[in-house]
């Protein structure tokens, strides 16, 4: 989150940068701490067994989280000389990254659940 996600200018004009905290990006930062704390849940109880923890609550986290990603993602393509190339948006691209992963996470989830039935 703290890496830049976007960086303008330099040249001719005022370098101007933006990080993952700026605009939308945060909703996704927020889905993504919810999602670590819903795996750390069943583990603060002795049954270890809540009932958040099933796989639509990641989904829906997912789906959260994603849907930051992707807004600041535009948002930040309108932006007038923007380049999201990796040297240039290293932040970006490292949060499309673990988005990535924590959709592989879920698809793992729900193949779990469904082979179980």
């Amino acid at each position: 989150m703290p890496l830049a996600w976007l960086r303008v200018g330099g040249v001719v004009l005022a370098p101007e940068t933006a990080t993952g905290f700026d605009g939308s990006g945060v909703v996704m930062f927020v889905a993504a701490v919810a999602m670590l704390a819903l795996i750390v849940l069943p583990y603060t109880t002795r049954s270890g067994q809540v009932g958040l923890d099933r796989p639509a609550a990641y989904v829906a986290l997912l789906a959260v989280a994603l849907a930051g990603l992707i807004s600041e993602a535009l948002r930040l393509l309108g932006t007038e000389g923007t380049s999201l190339a990796p040297l240039d948006a290293p932040g970006l691209w490292l949060a499309g990254a673990g988005m990535a992963l924590a959709t592989w996470g879920v698809l793992e989830l729900l193949a779990e659940q469904s082979a179980a039935r």
